[in-house]
């Protein structure tokens, strides 16, 4: 039996049972969308693979976002770890959706008559990250072909063949994430960035952390010690 079409603004109740499909809160509407939805899906990729994200800037879902994973256990891992976490200057606010998303019914073969609003539901991933995907295949292969020489030990990191999207915020936002963290310098113009911590330990443990981390699904983070 279909089942009837729910707004996403209405799929969420407070302490509602735990589902693939996470409802975040308290998003800095001031921030590009795109910038925003990268962010996002870099800090919540890293709990298990994100199946959709749903972010618009209509007057009902400015300042919101729907995440669904895989499964129920990659949508608990992230609500734990990332509830309160700043992005943007604002604490995340994360709850699971009241109703599950439409996507599984479409894997599972359901039928659900077309509708307008269901576009509001349209698996969305950052555009970049499609534009991205052929390019970078040069760089993975590259990447995958041996370990790299990650350098003397130190406090400061470097970051190689960043692709031309990535911005400071979004980067600093990433790294922010382990103890120590100081500051960051991106060099646009040669693909780069360094990332200082307080001190070497505090170093090795984000680098250990985010090597190969895929900021996209076909590119991978290339992380080493910077040299002193």
């Amino acid at each position: 039996m279909n089942q009837p079409y729910l707004h996403p603004a209405n799929q969420i109740i407070q302490d509602s049972a735990p589902k693939e499909t996470l409802y975040v809160t308290g998003l800095n509407d001031k921030i590009k969308l795109e910038d925003l939805k990268f962010v996002l899906y870099i800090l919540f990729s890293q709990f298990g693979e994100v199946l959709q994200m749903v972010m618009k800037k209509t007057q009902k879902l400015r300042g919101q976002a729907f995440i669904v994973f895989q499964n129920i256990t990659y949508a608990t891992n992230a609500k734990a770890a990332l509830s309160g976490m700043i992005v943007y200057d604002k604490p995340l606010i994360i709850e699971f959706a009241y109703k599950k998303s439409v996507i599984f019914d479409r894997i599972e073969g359901k039928f659900y008559y077309k509708q307008k609003q269901h576009k509001e539901l349209q698996p969305t991933l950052p555009n970049e990250l499609i534009k991205e995907k052929k390019q970078k295949k040069f760089e993975e292969k590259i990447q995958n072909s041996g370990n790299l020489n990650q350098g003397e030990i130190n406090n400061v990191l470097l970051i190689e063949s960043l692709p031309p999207f990535v911005t400071e915020i979004m980067l600093s936002e990433l790294f922010r994430q382990y103890p120590g963290y100081s500051l960051i310098k991106l060099i646009p113009a040669r693909g780069l960035a360094f990332v200082e911590y307080q001190n070497d330990d505090q170093a090795t443990v984000a680098l250990k952390g985010l090597s190969n981390f895929k900021i996209t699904p076909e590119c991978q983070l290339k992380v080493k010690y910077a040299k002193k």
